[in-house]
Parts: structure tokens; C-alpha cells; sequence
């Protein structure tokens, strides 16, 4: 210990002196831990301040639509936008599409009895025409269709995703896909695509993300999307947004496959499917908001039978708000609506192991 006598004092006998508040400079350093500042205490204001928004978002939410990737909360700058939500297009790479896998669908409103034959089209009747005179259809917005290959059938070649873009015929994204022959096709965007991977449809292709394989290749467990119902008809099972299905057992003939409802069924071992789960699982997110979304979407609006006249309606006629006047409910063609069986007996229905449940709470 260095100690230094009293200033003016000299150093005598029985002179008091007092250790050194801080030492000489050059014979002693201060410790490492005094020169090194502490940011726990910044942490810890940090932490505290993201849980009190945390918590002032969720109190303020209410139910109502919370921002997650790929959706927006529109600004309630009126009625219709407030608790609306958008997409935000952030996976989509190009608003261009593919022109020669693109065509405007056109309708055909004639229809052949005997012999086939050329059917007319009227311009201003187009389903994909501007804004159609047809009144079922009336309001929807113009569209191009997009020819999508659900059977994947380039096999044995490895493609190159180029594009992600949007469909205005589904709810999930599509994929732009170039072969090595240089041949493109569109797929559907699953999770995990990204510009530039590979992907391939083969008997013995690789269990991963976009690969076609037949059902009887495919893992147990593995999820799937893009299912056949029957082999060479190509996919028609799970195909809309964040839709996928579970392999859970096969056999000689049949693989078991849990659906997206719940249902659980046989479908045949050469059936081909593809691995992953359908993208853009936040679909089921987005509110409209008013009705001229939807009309633009195509979906006209519903008229309760009890408010037409009698002629249009079994439900109709009488004065004021009168009760149907049936028995039970009924369509406007005056059959049962609630609680008889329309659906004709499909073959395949043998096949259903656990039929799938109608209320809520899917498994």
C-alpha cells in the first residue's frame, strides 16, 4: 500500500497519514471489471419496454385482425377499411406473368344436344371480359387464367424456379418452373420455394420440399399436397392455401391419408402427390372489409327466399314478414334443403375410413 503524508505536513513521528484515494499513476491499474460497463441493466430496459407494447397491443386488439407476415391492417380511414386486411404481396417476385401459359377464359354459352359442335362466344358475355353483362357474374373484376400443371408430369427432369406470382383464380401463389429441355409450367407455391431452387418430379426423387413422387415413395408422417385421386388424373386434393394432407399408413393396394377436413381415406398407391404444405398459410387472415370486395372477387349476393314473391321461391309470398308456409326448409325448386341426403353414392366412398367432422374443433 503506497501512503502519502498530509499536504504542508512533513513526514514526522506520530504524524498521521491517510491511504491514497487513488494510487500513483503507472504503479497501479484499476481492475478490469471497473473499466468495462455493464449493459445488463440496458437490456433489461429494453426487454421491459417490448412486453409493455407486447401487452398494449393485446389489450388494444380486442379480436380483432392482428399484422402477421404477409398481411397488412389497412388505416380506418372510413368505415369500410377499418378492421379490413390486405395482402402484401411480399413473396411474389414479378407482377409479369408467362404470356404463353396465360389466356383470358372465355365462356361458352351455347350448348351442343347431338353432335359436337362449335360453340359461339359473345365478347360482352366473356367471363373474363372487363366487367360482365351476365347477371350472376356482374362486378367481378377481369382476369386472365393461368394454366397450372397439377399433374407434373416432366418427369425425370430437374427444374429451376424462376418467379413467384400471383393467381387470380386461387388463394395460394403460383411458381414459375424451367426445365432442362427449356420447356417453363407453373406449380403451385409451396412453403419453403424460393427463387432458384430445384426441384423434380421422379419415382425416386428425393423427399423434399416441391418434389412429385407417387404416394407409395412418400414417407409416413410426411405432409403432402397436390394429391390424385385416381393415378393420371392429376392433383385435386389440397391444393388451396395452407393446405396439406398426412400419410399414416399403406398397404399392398392403398396408402392412408388424412385429409385437410379431418377425413381419413384409402387412396391408391400410384397415385402421385407432391411434398410440402400449399403456401400462404395467412389466406384465412384477410377481411374484406365491405361487400365490393367480394363482388369483385366474383361472389354475387344472396337473396333469402322469405323476400321473394311466391313464383321465384317455396319460401315466398305472403304479407309482411310472413313464416315460410312449409313444413321444413326447401330450395326454390321445392325440395328438401336441411337434413335429406343430395349427394349421389360416389364409388370411391368405400374408401372413407373416419368420415370428416362438420362441427368446429378439427383435429
Amino acid at each position: 500500500t503506497f501512503v502519502q503524508p498530509l499536504p504542508g505536513v512533513g513526514r514526522t513521528a506520530g504524524a498521521r497519514s491517510f491511504q491514497a484515494s487513488r494510487p500513483l499513476t503507472g504503479v497501479l491499474e484499476q481492475p478490469a471489471a471497473a473499466q468495462r460497463p455493464s449493459f445488463l441493466p440496458i437490456f433489461a430496459m429494453v426487454a421491459g419496454a417490448a412486453a409493455a407494447l407486447r401487452s398494449q397491443v393485446v389489450r388494444r386488439a380486442k379480436g380483432k385482425p392482428q399484422t402477421t407476415s404477409g398481411v397488412r391492417i389497412r388505416k380506418p380511414k372510413n368505415n369500410a377499411l377499418r378492421n379490413s386486411s390486405i395482402a402484401t404481396f411480399e413473396e411474389c417476385t414479378t407482377k409479369q406473368n408467362y404470356a404463353p401459359l396465360t389466356y383470358m377464359y372465355r365462356r361458352r354459352f351455347c350448348r351442343p344436344r347431338h353432335k359436337p359442335i362449335q360453340m359461339a362466344t359473345r365478347t360482352g358475355r366473356q367471363s373474363g371480359h372487363k366487367f360482365h353483362s351476365l347477371h350472376t357474374e356482374r362486378g367481378r373484376h377481369a382476369r386472365k387464367y393461368r394454366v397450372i400443371d397439377f399433374m407434373r408430369s416432366k418427369r425425370d427432369q430437374f427444374g429451376t424456379i424462376k418467379t413467384v406470382e400471383y393467381d387470380p383464380y386461387r388463394n395460394a401463389r403460383i411458381c414459375l418452373v424451367r426445365y432442362e429441355d427449356g420447356e417453363y409450367r407453373y406449380v403451385l407455391h409451396a412453403v419453403g420455394f424460393f427463387v432458384g431452387q430445384q426441384i423434380i418430379s421422379s419415382a425416386d426423387a428425393p423427399i423434399f420440399v416441391g418434389n412429385a413422387l407417387p404416394l407409395d415413395k412418400v414417407p409416413i408422417g410426411t405432409m403432402v399436397h397436390n394429391i390424385e385421386m385416381h393415378p393420371v388424373h392429376g392433383g385435386q386434393i389440397a391444393r388451396a392455401a395452407g393446405a396439406s394432407a398426412v400419410v399414416l399408413s399403406r398397404d399392398k393396394k392403398f396408402v392412408t391419408v388424412k385429409m385437410p377436413s379431418s377425413e381419413v381415406r384409402l387412396i391408391p398407391k400410384g397415385a402421385w402427390c407432391t411434398i410440402g404444405k400449399v403456401g400462404r398459410t395467412e389466406a384465412q387472415l384477410i377481411k374484406l372489409g365491405k361487400a365490393g370486395k367480394s363482388l369483385h372477387l366474383g361472389r354475387r349476393p344472396h337473396v333469402r327466399g322469405s323476400a321473394k314473391n311466391a313464383c321465384d321461391h317455396a319460401h315466398g309470398g305472403g304479407e309482411g314478414r310472413s313464416p315460410i308456409g312449409q313444413k321444413h326448409p326447401m330450395t326454390k325448386f321445392g325440395r328438401c334443403a336441411h337434413g335429406r341426403h343430395t349427394r349421389r353414392v360416389q364409388f370411391s366412398d368405400k374408401r372413407i375410413l373416419i368420415r370428416r367432422k362438420k362441427k368446429s374443433g378439427r383435429a
